[in-house]
Protein backbone atom coordinates (compact mmCIF):
# COMPACT_ATOMS: atom_id res chain seq x y z
CA UNK A 1 0.00 0.00 0.00
CA UNK A 2 1.21 3.51 -0.74
CA UNK A 3 3.86 2.61 -3.30
CA UNK A 4 3.79 2.46 -7.09
CA UNK A 5 1.09 0.88 -9.27
CA UNK A 6 2.02 0.27 -12.90
CA UNK A 7 -1.05 -0.11 -15.12
CA UNK A 8 -0.06 -1.69 -18.42
CA UNK A 9 -1.73 -3.05 -21.52
CA UNK A 10 0.19 -6.30 -21.97
CA UNK A 11 2.61 -8.57 -20.16
CA UNK A 12 6.16 -7.24 -20.79
CA UNK A 13 5.11 -3.55 -20.90
CA UNK A 14 5.91 -3.21 -17.20
CA UNK A 15 9.42 -4.61 -17.70
CA UNK A 16 10.38 -2.70 -20.84
CA UNK A 17 8.83 0.55 -19.65
CA UNK A 18 9.60 0.77 -15.95
CA UNK A 19 11.00 -2.56 -14.74
CA UNK A 20 14.12 -1.06 -13.21
CA UNK A 21 12.12 1.60 -11.37
CA UNK A 22 9.62 -0.95 -10.05
CA UNK A 23 12.50 -3.12 -8.82
CA UNK A 24 13.80 -0.17 -6.80
CA UNK A 25 10.50 -0.06 -4.90
CA UNK A 26 9.67 -3.44 -3.36
CA UNK A 27 6.05 -2.52 -2.65
CA UNK A 28 5.28 -1.86 -6.32
CA UNK A 29 2.40 -3.71 -8.00
CA UNK A 30 1.50 -4.35 -11.64
CA UNK A 31 -2.02 -4.27 -13.06
CA UNK A 32 -2.05 -5.82 -16.54
CA UNK A 33 -5.24 -5.27 -18.55
CA UNK A 34 -4.82 -7.90 -21.29
CA UNK A 35 -3.19 -11.30 -21.50
CA UNK A 36 -3.38 -12.88 -24.93
CA UNK A 37 -2.19 -15.57 -25.52
CA UNK A 38 -2.91 -16.86 -22.03
CA UNK A 39 0.55 -18.38 -21.51
CA UNK A 40 1.94 -14.86 -21.21
CA UNK A 41 0.33 -14.82 -17.77
CA UNK A 42 3.04 -17.20 -16.57
CA UNK A 43 5.72 -15.02 -18.16
CA UNK A 44 4.38 -11.96 -16.36
CA UNK A 45 4.56 -13.72 -13.01
CA UNK A 46 8.13 -14.89 -13.71
CA UNK A 47 9.14 -11.37 -14.76
CA UNK A 48 7.61 -9.80 -11.64
CA UNK A 49 9.43 -12.33 -9.49
CA UNK A 50 12.70 -11.44 -11.23
CA UNK A 51 12.02 -7.78 -10.43
CA UNK A 52 11.32 -8.66 -6.81
CA UNK A 53 7.69 -7.53 -6.94
CA UNK A 54 4.60 -8.79 -5.22
CA UNK A 55 2.20 -10.89 -7.29
CA UNK A 56 0.73 -9.04 -10.26
CA UNK A 57 -2.96 -8.36 -10.94
CA UNK A 58 -4.31 -9.45 -14.31
CA UNK A 59 -7.52 -8.57 -16.14
CA UNK A 60 -8.29 -11.01 -18.94
CA UNK A 61 -9.51 -8.48 -21.52
CA UNK A 62 -9.12 -9.36 -25.22
CA UNK A 63 -8.06 -5.79 -25.94
CA UNK A 64 -8.25 -2.43 -24.20
CA UNK A 65 -11.42 -0.50 -24.93
CA UNK A 66 -12.11 2.57 -22.77
CA UNK A 67 -15.46 1.82 -21.16
CA UNK A 68 -17.21 2.75 -17.95
CA UNK A 69 -16.93 -0.81 -16.68
CA UNK A 70 -13.18 -1.09 -17.31
CA UNK A 71 -12.54 2.37 -15.84
CA UNK A 72 -14.50 1.33 -12.73
CA UNK A 73 -12.51 -1.90 -12.39
CA UNK A 74 -9.21 -0.02 -12.62
CA UNK A 75 -10.46 2.58 -10.14
CA UNK A 76 -11.40 -0.25 -7.77
CA UNK A 77 -7.80 -1.52 -7.91
CA UNK A 78 -6.43 1.97 -7.28
CA UNK A 79 -8.68 2.35 -4.22
CA UNK A 80 -7.71 -1.12 -2.95
CA UNK A 81 -3.96 -0.71 -3.53
CA UNK A 82 -3.81 2.99 -2.59
CA UNK A 83 -0.67 3.86 -4.60
CA UNK A 84 1.04 7.20 -4.20
CA UNK A 85 2.29 6.98 -7.79
CA UNK A 86 0.64 5.45 -10.87
CA UNK A 87 2.73 4.64 -13.94
CA UNK A 88 1.16 3.97 -17.33
CA UNK A 89 1.57 4.47 -21.09
CA UNK A 90 2.09 7.58 -23.19
CA UNK A 91 -0.93 9.10 -24.96
CA UNK A 92 1.18 9.31 -28.17
CA UNK A 93 2.47 5.72 -28.04
CA UNK A 94 2.45 3.85 -31.36
CA UNK A 95 0.26 1.02 -29.98
CA UNK A 96 -3.50 1.56 -29.88
CA UNK A 97 -3.88 -0.53 -26.71
CA UNK A 98 -1.27 1.63 -24.98
CA UNK A 99 -3.07 4.83 -25.93
CA UNK A 100 -6.38 3.38 -24.76
CA UNK A 101 -4.84 2.30 -21.45
CA UNK A 102 -3.69 5.88 -20.86
CA UNK A 103 -7.29 7.09 -21.33
CA UNK A 104 -8.63 4.44 -18.95
CA UNK A 105 -6.04 5.23 -16.28
CA UNK A 106 -6.64 8.99 -16.41
CA UNK A 107 -10.36 8.48 -15.86
CA UNK A 108 -9.82 5.80 -13.21
CA UNK A 109 -7.55 8.07 -11.16
CA UNK A 110 -10.26 10.72 -11.19
CA UNK A 111 -13.01 8.28 -10.17
CA UNK A 112 -10.85 6.75 -7.43
CA UNK A 113 -10.85 10.15 -5.71
CA UNK A 114 -14.64 10.40 -5.53
CA UNK A 115 -15.91 10.25 -1.96
CA UNK A 116 -19.41 9.78 -3.34
CA UNK A 117 -18.31 6.53 -5.01
CA UNK A 118 -15.86 5.12 -2.46
CA UNK A 119 -16.07 5.24 1.32
CA UNK A 120 -12.27 5.25 1.43
CA UNK A 121 -11.39 7.07 -1.78
CA UNK A 122 -7.78 7.35 -2.94
CA UNK A 123 -5.99 10.50 -4.08
CA UNK A 124 -3.09 9.53 -6.33
CA UNK A 125 -0.19 11.95 -5.85
CA UNK A 126 1.68 11.55 -9.14
CA UNK A 127 1.06 10.14 -12.63
CA UNK A 128 4.16 9.11 -14.59
CA UNK A 129 4.08 8.05 -18.23
CA UNK A 130 6.71 5.57 -19.41
CA UNK A 131 8.39 4.85 -22.72
CA UNK A 132 8.53 1.39 -24.28
CA UNK A 133 9.24 1.51 -28.03
CA UNK A 134 8.05 5.09 -28.53
CA UNK A 135 10.65 7.38 -26.99
CA UNK A 136 9.91 10.48 -24.93
CA UNK A 137 11.33 13.57 -26.69
CA UNK A 138 12.18 15.43 -23.47
CA UNK A 139 11.76 13.47 -20.20
CA UNK A 140 10.59 15.18 -17.02
CA UNK A 141 11.87 12.45 -14.70
CA UNK A 142 14.93 10.21 -15.01
CA UNK A 143 15.32 7.33 -12.55
CA UNK A 144 18.75 5.79 -11.94
CA UNK A 145 18.25 2.02 -12.31
CA UNK A 146 21.93 1.08 -12.39
CA UNK A 147 21.57 -1.18 -9.34
CA UNK A 148 18.48 -2.97 -10.71
CA UNK A 149 19.49 -3.29 -14.38
CA UNK A 150 20.52 -6.93 -13.85
CA UNK A 151 17.03 -7.70 -12.55
CA UNK A 152 15.44 -5.83 -15.45
CA UNK A 153 17.46 -7.92 -17.92
CA UNK A 154 16.36 -11.11 -16.16
CA UNK A 155 12.73 -9.97 -16.39
CA UNK A 156 13.13 -9.27 -20.13
CA UNK A 157 14.39 -12.83 -20.60
CA UNK A 158 11.18 -14.15 -19.02
CA UNK A 159 9.20 -13.16 -22.14
CA UNK A 160 10.17 -16.05 -24.39
CA UNK A 161 7.04 -15.72 -26.55
CA UNK A 162 8.07 -12.17 -27.45
CA UNK A 163 11.85 -12.59 -27.73
CA UNK A 164 11.48 -15.37 -30.29
CA UNK A 165 9.87 -12.91 -32.73
CA UNK A 166 13.24 -11.26 -33.39
CA UNK A 167 16.17 -13.68 -33.52
CA UNK A 168 18.71 -10.85 -33.59
CA UNK A 169 17.77 -9.80 -30.04
CA UNK A 170 15.79 -6.64 -30.80
CA UNK A 171 14.01 -6.45 -27.44
CA UNK A 172 17.12 -7.10 -25.37
CA UNK A 173 19.26 -4.68 -27.38
CA UNK A 174 16.65 -1.93 -27.46
CA UNK A 175 16.07 -2.23 -23.71
CA UNK A 176 19.79 -2.01 -22.98
CA UNK A 177 20.53 0.85 -25.36
CA UNK A 178 17.56 2.86 -24.17
CA UNK A 179 18.71 2.47 -20.56
CA UNK A 180 22.24 3.49 -21.55
CA UNK A 181 20.93 6.58 -23.39
CA UNK A 182 18.87 7.68 -20.41
CA UNK A 183 21.82 6.91 -18.15
CA UNK A 184 24.06 9.16 -20.23
CA UNK A 185 21.48 11.93 -19.91
CA UNK A 186 21.36 11.58 -16.13
CA UNK A 187 25.04 10.90 -15.35
CA UNK A 188 24.67 7.26 -14.36
CA UNK A 189 25.08 3.87 -16.01
CA UNK A 190 21.41 3.09 -16.68
CA UNK A 191 18.16 5.00 -16.25
CA UNK A 192 14.48 5.03 -17.17
CA UNK A 193 12.63 8.09 -18.45
CA UNK A 194 9.15 9.36 -17.71
CA UNK A 195 6.81 12.23 -18.46
CA UNK A 196 5.05 13.55 -15.37
CA UNK A 197 1.47 14.55 -16.04
CA UNK A 198 -0.26 17.01 -13.74
CA UNK A 199 -3.38 15.77 -11.99
CA UNK A 200 -6.28 18.18 -11.68
CA UNK A 201 -6.99 18.80 -8.01
CA UNK A 202 -9.66 21.49 -8.25
CA UNK A 203 -12.62 19.16 -7.89
CA UNK A 204 -14.83 18.89 -4.79
CA UNK A 205 -13.16 15.66 -3.64
CA UNK A 206 -9.83 17.36 -2.90
CA UNK A 207 -9.78 19.23 0.42
CA UNK A 208 -6.55 21.09 -0.36
CA UNK A 209 -6.93 22.75 -3.75
CA UNK A 210 -4.93 25.96 -3.50
CA UNK A 211 -1.48 26.96 -2.35
CA UNK A 212 -0.23 30.17 -0.78
CA UNK A 213 3.42 29.41 -1.45
CA UNK A 214 4.79 27.94 -4.68
CA UNK A 215 8.13 27.18 -3.01
CA UNK A 216 6.71 24.55 -0.67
Amino acid sequence: MGGILAVVSHPDDETFGCGGTLALHADSRVLCLTCNPRDRKVELKVACKALGLAESIIFMEDNVVPSRSLIKRVADVIVAERPRIVVTHLPFDYHADHRATYEVVKEAIEWASHTTTYEKSCLVERLLLMEINTLIPSPHVLVDISETMVRKRAAVEAYKTQLVKFSWGYYQNFSDKKAELRGAQSNCAHAEAFVEESLAKNGPFYEAKATRNLLR
